[in-house]
């Protein structure tokens, strides 16, 4: 086996079951309506809830108890109807099948970072004092470094994985470029973990930034030029 090849995934499967996506969903759902009915209960009718948050850390818009006990939970009803629904939609299912960890990885990993929000701002609005930013930071981390064990065992397609127009015209630049956004990945998460709770928050969200922006040029530049060199040959 050469150094790019991908073991082969004994997954006979021609489309993503989604089941795994939708339990989760349904479990975020319990939770969050859980919260928000314990908020409903023991917040004011007139308390005004963090909705967003600047990059000092500090909320910089509120909303009333009806929206903001309400909005979580419905866009995570969104998101589970559109992650169930999309793959079949796209072209190269089975390959989408076989990169299934990649895309529950992410569907999952949305759902936990959506409910752990809606918890924190619904403790701290009934008086609670949780360091809303770093918990999300390092959430983020954990999530980045699990996405980065995933995405270089994961096969050209149209859902999960870096995609470019590159990488899905050739798969040499897919396994490429998925392995260095794997390295990259895991490297942010890690460095989120270790400085989620340590550094100020301004200069957290400046980690944060340039390790987005590095793991979404590197792979799209290494992705054409892998395509360029393949093709040239």
């Amino acid at each position: 086996m050469t150094k790019d090849a991908v073991p082969e995934d004994p997954v006979n499967e021609t489309r993503l079951n989604t089941r795994p996506g939708l339990i989760a969903t349904a479990a975020a759902l319990l939770l969050t309506g859980g919260i928000s009915l314990w908020g409903w209960q023991n917040l004011p009718n007139d308390a005004r809830i963090p909705m967003h948050w600047g990059i000092s850390g500090e909320a910089d818009r509120f909303g009333g108890k009806t929206e903001a006990l309400l909005t979580l939970p419905l866009i995570i009803l969104g998101i589970g109807a559109l992650l169930a629904f999309s793959p079949r939609l796209a072209p190269r299912q089975q390959n989408t099948a076989r990169s299934r960890h990649v895309y529950f990885a992410a569907w999952i990993g949305m759902l936990v970072l959506l409910t752990v929000l809606h918890a924190v701002s619904i403790i701290n609005a009934a008086g609670g004092d949780l360091p809303m930013t770093r918990i999300i930071v390092a959430l983020l981390g954990a999530l980045f470094l699990v996405l980065g064990n995933y995405l270089p065992k994961s096969r050209s397609n149209w859902l999960a994985g870096v995609r470019t127009p590159w990488t899905l015209d050739s798969d040499l630049a897919w396994r490429r470029a998925n392995r260095l956004a794997g390295f990259l990945f895991a490297g942010l998460g890690l460095v989120l973990l270790v400085t989620a709770f340590i550094l100020p928050i301004p200069a957290l969200f400046a980690v944060l930034l340039a390790g987005v922006v590095i793991c979404s040029i590197g792979p799209t530049a290494y992705s054409w030029w892998t395509w360029r060199a393949e093709n040239g040959r």
